[in-house]
């Protein structure tokens, strides 16, 4: 059947025509590519897309309709309709609309399969504030845009409650601190008026020099005092927010960092841990401190004379208008140089950890241009942003001159006319230096604040971020599992409008060894990821033993699976150390029998300093079959109940295959094992094998079972036989 317009054509099958459709998503691309409006509503009868323009409707039958499917792109895809016509594509997007056109594909083959009709989840629908409308970042409920900045200030002085008593210490210090910077100036006066120039004999001069250094030496102790508090104290404050941002990120989901850059992180819990550490112990003091001494120097000089006191206040609403008219581009700014700067870490850190492959593909001149486009971009936003001091400091400068300057000339007229002492002009121009400083570093001190907001959101991004995969309020604890696994219509898509795994059931029992093979991209990996709880079914449930995965304490659901990946990661420590990670507790002998076991015990004897030699970063003093034995150990100490084998004998010769077979055939015993291998003949001695094909379960038996089937399973073998015999002739 043919796309009309405004016209259903009458099919073999009529439906009854609906007015209130079961999905409505807008998309934000036109045919031509360009940025474009318009709607797709799905009914129980048809499909209808809206042009831009809001007149022409275009209408396909879903009795003309046999599929529908999403065809992903860069930074966005399309949404297509396989008709008996062909493919017609319903609507272009860009990535921020992916979960609804998703969600789209579902309802769509709902109806064409006369299914009840899914109901949206979060997942489907990206989240948006419900005041701006903008879409919230991924992975948290905050808006960066109307986050309320008192509710963060508030939430980053919390951090400072356990340490309150300290914090009033240093409040108190400040306090006696700045009465005692008020004091010289006005022993000043004293000097010049009542004893300089009455030129008077006496001990009177040498009291009150005595007076004005023990003043300095006492403002000095305090000052001091108040330093060693604000270090014990700002050093705990940024223990306590790197510890809990630590803390929070161990608890997310894989997904929150499938979807990110780990290098961002480390700034998040160094740098802007630091930011807010200087807010709360220097930020916070100082500017109280200063709006503390701007009370107290304005009473000082109102108290010698009001009418100067007038004239030095004269610039100070320019100064105060000035500072909150550039806030805003400050903020912007100082944003674009934490992007840049983020950038940069990005690069540095992408390029040192694939170092390997940069220099084997000869990339290190493409990488030096990248680093000096990110540089020279950090350079460029940084100049602006320090470009703005440079304007704005000489202009505040220039104003408080002019405030000085009419304080000397009405003061010294006043002098002249023996309306105002000489010491009272003296102490008078030595608060105003004294008032002009603090008021000078206000612009600054909103700079501070600034950044250490722009820190503290980013901060507590992460703590506020729900793990995809929480522990149930109400979890079961198992404490030891028999190790049956069941997989009942499990559908999960990293991406929700592409499924990996659809409708896959499977049950095994405990001690049985499963094989999962199949083309790369079945689903393999996918399936394991789930068993571990890495991710939660879209669709379906997981149970241990009868028991819902979403309903197990995630701590004990650990101790029950043991993992040994293609790619094994070692801790840069020593190798008793990387074999008791997933036991702490674990004892120089139980190291020794698991290393035993795993058939590792002979070469890390070898080495120079056994069991406490160190590995190096991600363990590149090992060869690859060394490493994996040492995963393999690592989880005999575990002693799991539950084992995963992923590619555990990949990319390793025939000699070490054996010595790591013979290991994981140790490992094996008793447990219940899901394995994938890249070799099929590895995979022989399982229970049953259970062949994936395009995320679902195509044939199960064992070796020779599928063998005599002829199906997807002997296909794959003849394929690999086929690979043998070539690389048998060429080598």
């Amino acid at each position: 059947m043919s796309v009309t317009e405004r016209q259903l054509e009458d099919g073999p099958k009529v439906r009854e025509r609906r007015t209130e459709p079961l999905w409505t998503v807008d998309y934000d691309i036109g045919p031509d590519g360009r940025p474009a409006k318009g709607t797709i509503r799905v009914f129980a009868d048809r499909i209808e897309t809206e042009g831009t323009d809001g007149s022409a409707i275009r209408e396909i039958a879903i009795d003309a309709v046999k599929d529908a499917r999403i065809v992903s792109s860069v930074g966005g895809g399309v949404l297509v309709a396989d008709t008996d016509g062909g493919p017609v594509a319903l609507a272009r997007y860009t990535s921020a609309l992916n979960g609804k056109m998703g969600f789209a594909v579902k309802m769509i083959q709902a109806v064409l399969k006369d299914e009840e009709p899914p109901v949206p989840s979060a997942k489907d629908e990206p989240k948006t504030c419900p005041t701006c409308r903008s879409r919230l970042p991924e992975g948290t409920n905050v808006c960066p845009t109307c986050m309320d900045k008192g509710k963060v200030i508030v939430r980053l002085l919390g951090y400072a409650k356990p340490y309150k008593k300290h914090m009033i210490a240093a409040a108190l210090l400040l306090m006696l601190a700045t009465l005692m910077e008020l004091v010289p100036p006005y022993l000043t006066k004293v000097i010049v008026d009542d004893v300089i120039q009455p030129k008077s004999v006496g001990h009177a001069l040498l009291w009150l020099v005595v007076g004005l250094a023990g003043a300095r030496v006492m403002l000095s102790v305090m000052q001091t005092l108040r330093g060693y508090i604000g270090v014990w104290v700002g050093s705990k404050l940024m223990g306590d927010i790197r510890k809990d941002t630590y803390q929070s990120l161990m608890g997310l989901s894989l997904s929150f960092f499938d979807r990110r850059q780990t290098s961002q992180f480390i700034g998040r819990i160094n740098s802007d841990s630091e930011a807010m550490r200087q807010f709360l112990t220097d930020g916070v003091v100082w500017i109280s401190g200063q709006v503390l001494m701007l009370a107290a120097i304005i009473s000082m000089m109102a108290s010698l004379s009001w009418k100067l006191t007038l004239l030095a206040l004269l610039p100070t609403p320019l100064i105060l208008i000035a500072s909150v008219t550039i806030w805003p581009s400050i903020r912007n700014l100082w944003y674009r140089q934490w992007r840049a700067v983020n950038r940069i870490n990005m690069l540095v850190g992408d390029a040192l950890q694939g170092i390997r492959v940069v220099k084997a593909f000869g990339q290190e001149f493409a990488e030096k241009d990248r680093y000096r486009d990110a540089n020279g971009t950090l350079v460029h936003e940084t100049i602006k942003m320090e470009g703005i001091w440079q304007g704005v400091f000489p202009f505040f400068a220039l104003i408080t001159t002019s405030g000085a300057l009419l304080v000397w000339y009405f003061g010294g007229w006043g002098v002249i006319r023996d309306e105002l002492s000489l010491g009272t002009l003296v102490a008078f121009t030595a608060y105003l230096g004294m008032f002009f400083g603090p008021l000078q570093w206000f612009s600054q001190a909103m700079n501070w604040t600034s950044r250490a907001l722009a820190a503290a959101d980013r901060v507590f991004e992460i703590m506020d971020t729900q793990s995809e995969v929480p522990t149930a309020t109400d979890a079961v604890s198992i404490p030891r599992v028999a190790g049956r696994v069941e997989l009942n219509n499990v559908t999960y898509g990293y991406e929700k409008h592409h499924p990996v795994l659809k409708n896959v059931s499977l049950s095994v029992e405990p001690g049985e060894m499963i094989g999962l093979v199949g083309h790369s991209g079945a689903g393999k990996s996918t399936m394991i990821n789930m068993i571990c709880r890495f991710y939660d079914p879209d669709q379906g449930s997981i149970t241990v033993d009868g028991i819902d995965l979403r309903r197990i304490d995630q701590e004990d659901l650990r101790k029950q699976i043991g993992v040994v990946l293609q790619e094994t990661f070692l801790f840069d420590g020593t190798v008793a150390e990387n074999i008791a990670y997933s036991k702490p507790d674990a004892t120089p002998l139980d190291i020794m029998r698991a290393a035993k076991i795993a058939n590792a015990h002979d070469f890390i004897v070898r080495m120079p300093d056994g069991y406490d030699t160190r590995v190096g970063e991600r363990g590149h003093r090992l060869s690859g079959g060394e490493k994996q034995r040492i995963a393999i150990a690592r989880a005999i100490v575990h002693d799991p109940r539950i084992l995963i084998l992923d590619e555990a004998t990949a990319s390793v010769d025939t000699e070490t295959e054996r010595q790591i077979q013979e290991a994981i055939a140790r490992l094996v015993k008793g447990r219940t094992t899901f394995a994938i291998a890249h070799r099929l003949s590895t995979l022989r001695e399982a229970d049953r094998l259970v062949v994936l094909d395009k995320g679902g379960i195509a044939e199960t038996g064992t070796h020779e079972e599928l063998l005599e089937k002829k199906g997807v399973y002997f296909k794959l073998v003849e394929a690999q036989k086929e690979i043998s015999k070539i690389r048998g002739v060429q080598s």
